[in-house]
């Protein structure tokens, strides 16, 4: 959704990255649910996935729309990953199904780890990798344009990387946080007053309609 959306180069998403599909082998006819929480992951298995009849539960509008666009009606959404475990664990009070977890290489959240602490039996398979393919110059050269004005960030390995890659005086921007936690990073490695924009539910719709309410007059 977002880079669908037009900031006229007012809004820097970070970080600019590829994702490389990798080589795997996953039997999805063992499991007895399926857990995605990102739209790449589905991508990936999509052909495997038009035949799935098991349960799926995956977070955000993107994972809806690819999983209603390839006929999958099974499905369980929910808007961050807190939410899908609190419904997955009431769905499966009383059973111990086989979990296939299909990620990224980079994750904010242990998700395999909390299942386990709960007895479930999962099986995490990393899918795709992401790639950040532009170079310190070039990122120095984005962000001294003189019409960016904001830099989007959606993970704390986000706000790392952009302070690793970035010269320091091209950060006096508004940073448009996805979550507290991010704010709280960015305010700890930089400066604990710099301004900063942070939705209270991390939807990618709401991130959307703050960034483009900060510059409608425009």
């Amino acid at each position: 959704m977002l880079e669908q959306e037009k900031f006229n180069g007012r809004v820097l998403i970070f970080p600019l990255l590829e994702i490389d599909f990798l080589k795997t082998s996953i039997n999805l006819k063992e499991a007895d649910v399926l857990v995605v929480t990102s739209v790449y992951a589905l991508e990936k298995q999509k052909i495997e996935l038009q035949n799935f009849e098991k349960p799926i539960f995956a977070v955000g509008q993107r994972c809806d729309g690819l999983l209603k666009k390839i006929g999958a009606t099974n499905i369980f959404i929910y808007s961050n990953v807190k939410h899908l475990l609190s419904g997955f664990k009431n769905h499966f009070r009383n059973k111990r199904p086989l979990v296939v977890y299909l990620r990224g290489d980079e994750i904010s959240y242990d998700l395999k780890a909390d299942l386990l602490k709960h007895d479930f039996n999962c099986e995490e398979h990393v899918v795709y990798k992401q790639k950040r393919n532009i170079q310190k110059k070039d990122l120095g050269k984005i962000l001294s344009g003189e019409n960016l004005k904001g830099i989007a960030l959606f993970s704390e390995k986000s706000v790392d990387s952009l302070i690793n890659s970035a010269p320091r005086k091209n950060l006096d921007k508004t940073f448009f946080c996805f979550s507290k936690k991010i704010e709280n990073r960015l305010r700890s490695v930089l400066n604990k007053n710099i301004k900063c924009k942070t939705i209270q539910e991390p939807l990618i719709s709401n991130m959307v309609n703050m960034i483009v309410k900060e510059y409608s007059h425009y």
